[in-house]
């Protein structure tokens, strides 16, 4: 099973906190959001490691969700992100125009491709929202037509596998996106993972440990397990909601022997 940490330059902080679980061999990639603040400092740092490690997995965290953010290219008629719910519904009503949708997927692979010097090694979504219905549809066009020959990160699994977890209804859920999702990535012959794990409620009575443990054990040939390591405070105010948990898993993580 893959440890991939979602969200590299969210904050610095958090930039910080995964670029030395990488370092050390406590997880093996990263996804990166390419509009916030902390992008254009934090890059370089990834750049370097990425030449040293190049067995070290960099990809692009599509963001189309988060309302103190603005979208990278003006194709996409939003002031700022919608809210994930928000998105979520306009989605599954068939509100979007998936045309511009396309168009800021293409921006943010983009600068992905300026700022790191090559195109990612996968993509995945913040909030999942690759997944999500025109966005999917969407998002394979656009790393069609950069020429992405990388692999796309589909968030279902064996069902044997994903009952055995907790969460199940939003695993569940997440696997219905995926099976459809994945049929979008199978016209144009991108490749994902077979297996998905992670999910879970960011609550701080959930028992991170445990859930390490029992994703490992269910996982299958192929797994990625994403998480969210960091800190629980930034000096750039940016909202975190599951900023206490960040720190959490970073403490977790960084104890572990993988």
């Amino acid at each position: 099973m893959r440890l991939v940490a979602d969200d590299y330059a969210y904050t610095s902080e958090i930039s910080k906190s995964i670029l030395w679980l990488l370092e050390n061999d406590k997880i093996q990639g990263t996804s990166c959001m390419v509009v916030t603040d902390a992008w254009p400092k934090d890059v370089t740092a990834l750049k370097v490691l990425s030449k040293q490690r190049p067995d070290i997995q960099i990809g692009l965290h599509i963001t189309l969700t988060g309302d103190w953010l603005k979208p990278s290219s003006s194709a996409l008629e939003w002031a700022a992100f919608p809210t994930m719910p928000q998105l979520l519904l306009k989605s599954h009503l068939r509100k979007l125009n998936t045309c511009q949708i396309e168009k800021e997927i293409a921006s943010q692979i983009e600068n992905f491709q300026r700022d790191f010097g090559r195109l990612p090694d996968f993509v995945d979504g913040h909030e999942h929202v690759h997944l999500f219905p025109q966005i999917r549809n969407a998002c394979v066009k656009a790393l069609h037509a950069a020429g992405f020959k990388g692999w796309v990160r589909q968030c279902g699994g064996p069902l044997k596998g994903v009952l055995k977890r907790p969460h199940r209804f939003k695993s569940l859920f997440l696997n219905y996106l995926s099976w459809l999702f994945k049929k979008q990535a199978d016209r144009y012959d991108i490749r994902y993972n077979r297996d998905f794990a992670g999910i879970y409620d960011f609550s701080m009575k959930s028992d991170f440990s445990g859930l390490l443990e029992t994703w490992q054990q269910t996982a299958s040939q192929d797994s990625v397990c994403m998480c969210h390591p960091g800190v629980a405070h930034s000096n750039s105010n940016t909202p975190d909601p599951i900023a206490q948990s960040r720190e959490r898993e970073m403490r977790i993580l960084s104890e572990s022997r993988r």
